[in-house]
This record gives C-alpha cells, sequence and structure tokens, in this order.
C-alpha cells in the first residue's frame, strides 16, 4: 500500500511522537508499503532512508523541537496542509495516517479529494494536555474546554482511530469514531543493543556512582520538576548513597537546572543529545529511570525505552503501565521509592533484567505494524465497495 503519514511537527527528534512516527514508519516499509512522512521543514539528523519525505516549506530562523503552541507552529502547519493539497494527485496514497490533534484537520482536504480513508493517531487528549501550557486558572479551564471540544469532533472526521491507551480509546468511541483500534507502540530490539557506557562517561564527564535517569522532552506536562525536587531533597538531606541526576533532552532546560541547585555539580548532568544513539549511551551510564508524568492519556515512549534498556523506572501512576520492571511511586514519595532502588542493588538488577525481556518480547513495531496493515486493509475495501 502507499501510505501517507502526516505529523505537523520537527522530523527526525530523539522525542516521544517523533520516535514513535519514525519506529511505526520504518516497520511498514520493512513489510514492503511506500511510506511517505509529510511533516516540518527541521529536525535533527536524517531520515531513515527507507522513507519519502514531504516537507513544509522552512521557516527563517525556526528550529523549535519542543512541543506545544507558539506564534510560528500555526503557520508551519497551513503550510504544510498547502502542500498536501497541492501534492494530492502525485501520491495516489491508499492511506492517509495523521498524527496528533493538527494533522487530521490539515490532511482532511487531500484525504477527501484523494477518496483515501483518513485514520487519526491520538498521542494524546487535548482536553488534558493543553490546558498545561496555559497560565492562570482561568486560562486552563478555557484550554480544557476548546480541547474537550476539539476531542469530541475529531472522531467524526476521520474513519478510524488508532489510539494508545484506554483511556483515549474511551474517547474516541464517545465521539462516534466508526472504527478504533488501541494499538501499542514497539521498539525495534537493534535500537536498543550496542549501548557504549564508557564512551558517554568519558565524553560528558559523569563520574562513577548510581545514577537517575529522564530521556525525553522537558515540555510541562512531563512534570519533572518532581523528579528533581525528589533527587535535591535526597541530597538536601546528606545523604551519602543519594543518586546522581542525569537529565537528557533534545532541548535546553535551563528552569530545571536552577531547580538542581542543591544537587552537588558533579552529581548533577543536564545534557542536550540530538541523536538515538548518544540518548543510548548516556541511559546505559544510568541504574534506573524516572518518569514522573501525572497524566498521560496516550503511550509514555520513553518507557519502552529505559525498559528495554534494562532500567527499572519510577514511574507516577498516571504515566505507569503494566511492563515488567515499572515501580509505582505517587509524587510525594518519589524520593524514597528512588533511594530504595538504589540501596537494593539486587533487585534493581533484577527488575532491569524482566524489563527488558518483557519489552523485547511483548512490544514490538512488527507486530503493530501487522496490526496497522491489517487495518488499513479493511478501511481500503470498505471505500473500495463505496461504503466508506
Amino acid at each position: 500500500m502507499r501510505v501517507l503519514q502526516v505529523a505537523a511537527f520537527p522530523f527526525p527528534s530523539p522525542q516521544g511522537s517523533q520516535v514513535y512516527v519514525a519506529g511505526m514508519a520504518r516497520a511498514l516499509a520493512r513489510r514492503g508499503h511506500e511510506v511517505t512522512l509529510a511533516c516540518y521543514a527541521h529536525g535533527v539528523g536524517e531520515p531513515d532512508p527507507s522513507l519519502r519525505m514531504l516537507r513544509a516549506p522552512p521557516w527563517p530562523g525556526y528550529g523549535n523541537l519542543r512541543a506545544g503552541p507558539d506564534r510560528v507552529k500555526p503557520l508551519l502547519d497551513l503550510a504544510l496542509g498547502a502542500r498536501l493539497w497541492r501534492r494530492r494527485g502525485e501520491g495516489a496514497w491508499d492511506i492517509v495516517h495523521a498524527h496528533n490533534v493538527e494533522a487530521p484537520i490539515l490532511a482532511w482536504p487531500a484525504a477527501y479529494a484523494l477518496g483515501a480513508p483518513l485514520v487519526y493517531n491520538a498521542h494524546t487528549l487535548l482536553g488534558a494536555e493543553l490546558p498545561l501550557y496555559l497560565h492562570g486558572a482561568a486560562a486552563r479551564r478555557a484550554g480544557a474546554a476548546l480541547g474537550r471540544v476539539v476531542d469530541r469532533a475529531l472522531p467524526r472526521l476521520v474513519q478510524a482511530a488508532v489510539v494508545l491507551s484506554e483511556e483515549a480509546e474511551a474517547a474516541m468511541r464517545r465521539g462516534g469514531c466508526p472504527e478504533v483500534e488501541l494499538i501499542p507502540p514497539g521498539v525495534d530490539a537493534a535500537d536498543l543493543d550496542g549501548a557504549n557506557p564508557a564512551r558517554a562517561r568519558e565524553r560528558w564527564g559523569l563520574g562513577e556512582g548510581t545514577w537517575v535517569a529522564y530521556a525525553g522532552n522537558p515540555d510541562v506536562y512531563q512534570d519533572l520538576p518532581v523528579l528533581v525536587r525528589a533527587v535535591a531533597e535526597l541530597h538536601a538531606r546528606g545523604i551519602p548513597d543519594a543518586p546522581g541526576l542525569l537529565m537528557i533532552s533534545a532541548s535546553p532546560m535551563p528552569d530545571l537546572e536552577v531547580m538542581a541547585a542543591p544537587i552537588p555539580a558533579a552529581r548533577r548532568r543536564f545534557i542536550q543529545a540530538d541523536t538515538w544513539a548518544d540518548v543510548r549511551d548516556l541511559l546505559a551510564c544510568a541504574q534506573l529511570a524516572a518518569s514522573p508524568r501525572g497524566s498521560c492519556p496516550g503511550f509514555p515512549i520513553k518507557l519502552l525505552n529505559t525498559l528495554g534498556l534494562g532500567l527499572p523506572t519510577v514511574c507516577a501512576p498516571g504515566s505507569a503501565r503494566d511492563i515488567a520492571g515499572v515501580v509505582r511511586a505517587p509524587h510525594a514519595e518519589f524520593a524514597e521509592v528512588i533511594l530504595g532502588l538504589c540501596r537494593d542493588r539486587a533487585r534493581r538488577e533484577a527488575l532491569g533484567r524482566a524489563a527488558a525481556a518483557d519489552v523485547r518480547e511483548r512490544f514490538t513495531w512488527e507486530a503493530s505494524a501487522v496490526r496497522l496493515e491489517a487495518l488499513y486493509e479493511r478501511l481500503r475495501s470498505t471505500f473500495r465497495a463505496g461504503v466508506g
């Protein structure tokens, strides 16, 4: 099949949604499908050569990698939608698969003109996420209301939805989406192999000792102050075996660096890493990871990376999933749970082994691609029959 993946964000980039789209697109290409990815003009590094790229025109001086609204993003979305409309006849795509909230809206005219089914990939729910980018109680209430309106409207615009959580599945069904498929994300085992922690320690000056790591975007909905304050609290109490804090992102984290000041300089690192190889090497230097996000209607992609690499991961209940190696902890207990794992090497290593085995067995992109392929074929058949 000829599949158009539409993603209104920078690409590639070592961040959750981008990693998800890259893994999905590569797996479909490996199965013999012709995959075109429509996205913004900028990113970090080069995309996989198996993908065809269709990019919006670049915006001079703009290179923001972070999620969330800004002044330029609506203009990029309009430009991407216009490019899809102009190119609608060239690809003759069988399926249009749009990621996150903006993409199905801007891709709908081209999909309609092509007579191709439109699939909405709900990475999150806007009603839950949009308020987190806003300031003030009134603005947050308005953002939540607007987000809920969009969440109810989008399911009626598309022929099917792919969701990452039961919460999102229920929302799509309430919205009247004709077909909803819960397909978890995956990993490519080859991406998890080959880590070189010695290289990372030398390059970034990481000392020995226990490190707790976070790798992902630093956006507000990640609740990262919870993790930073938890580690800072352990050091402020003078605990000699308190872990170091290793924060890894493609974007700068100045506010979090200020917050981490109570942690000794040698035991805190904020590192901008632009490639998965660098992120993987850095994570291999840690003994455990953390995901403090309190609410996650999608699926925290970073969880599969840390667990797949054998790092037990302390998760807030909202971002925890039923995978070996996940250790649930309310925000108020983050510091003590992290400290307990640091002190219990045998438990930590047992959890890490179980995590790596579970992820590599149950969460593969190959399995996800087989299910996507079946969904695409059903949709294409109904359109051919004139039912769509």
